[in-house]
């Protein structure tokens, strides 16, 4: 005996009526006629007297009516209130991830902490020019995926790294440049900088402006945003430096090793006043990724 048998026979019994009871679970009369039908063979109880004109309960269904209307109700109460618990438990972690790296690591750590922590929903911030230490002590993402470098040492915040990322050039694939297999700033003298306005690229300790300036490289305005930033580098207008992925591809775009500058960490931002325990367990999970894929950096 199945919930759709019940649901139908407690129907018809209220109405005594298929069709009606059919329009009430938005569902066709000969279903309805099939349910009861193969409810009353399961059983081996007959549940309804039929003629041409009326429906009536037999005794045995009269009782059988009776005992699963109560049955039904509280099984009604029992999975509203259980749902209202769920809910309760359920819980948000907003990830905030930059683009500029591969995600095997974090899309596996993702994988395995949804399967272990059913009611935690991972959702993905929309990327942002906002620095990312705000948007943590601010409470208005749980994690990010982001650069060592984004994370000052006297910070109250934690950084995982989990990691190495390497710094390289990116030129369109006719520029000068494109025909290096590897750079170093030397290399770069005479040729425009482009940067954006966004925390990817406030990294004082990679290099400062005075050692560009030292090196012969040209510094053109900041743009505004990361993309059009991309945009004015793929249009052959000058060249920038990023930390990516070596796996990373940009359409477009040919990207070269820049040689003798330090590399940074990709990893986990957190903020330890605030954290929930899934925060702390979604960590933990990404810690065990890393191990088992031999990342760490």
């Amino acid at each position: 005996m199945n919930t759709m048998q019940i649901a139908c026979f407690l129907e018809v019994g209220h109405h005594l009526n298929f069709a009606r009871a059919a329009e009430t679970l938005y569902i066709s009369q000969p279903v309805v006629s099939y349910q009861i039908k193969s409810m009353e063979e399961e059983l081996g109880i007959r549940l309804f007297t039929r003629s041409n004109r009326s429906v009536a309960l037999t005794e045995a269904g009269t009782y059988l009516y009776t005992r699963l209307g109560s049955i039904s109700r509280q099984l009604g109460e029992a999975v509203s209130v259980a749902k209202a618990i769920q809910d309760r438990e359920r819980s948000i972690i907003l990830l905030l991830v930059r683009r500029l790296t591969d995600y095997s690591s974090l899309t596996q750590t993702i994988k395995k902490f949804s399967e272990s922590h059913p009611s935690t929903q991972v959702d993905i911030f929309p990327q942002s020019n906002e620095g990312t230490c705000k948007l943590l002590l601010g409470g208005e993402i749980q994690l990010a995926f982001c650069y060592q470098y984004e994370i000052p040492s006297h910070s109250r915040l934690k950084f995982l790294p989990l990691k190495r990322v390497d710094y390289f050039v990116l030129v369109n694939k006719d520029h000068p440049l494109a025909a290096y297999k590897q750079l170093s700033l030397s290399d770069l003298k005479g040729n425009r900088l482009i940067l954006a306005d966004s925390e990817l690229q406030k990294n004082m300790g990679l290099v400062s402006r005075g050692e560009l300036e030292n090196h012969g490289i040209l510094l053109s305005p900041v743009y505004e945003s990361f993309d059009g930033m991309l945009l004015t580098v793929e249009a052959g207008a000058g060249f920038t430096i990023l930390p990516c992925g070596g796996k990373k591809r940009f359409s477009g775009l040919i990207k070269i090793p820049l040689r003798n500058v330090s590399h940074t960490a990709i990893g986990l931002a957190w903020d330890p006043a605030t954290a929930s325990p899934a925060v702390w367990e979604f960590v933990e999970e990404a810690k065990a990724t890393v191990k088992k894929q031999g990342e760490a950096p």
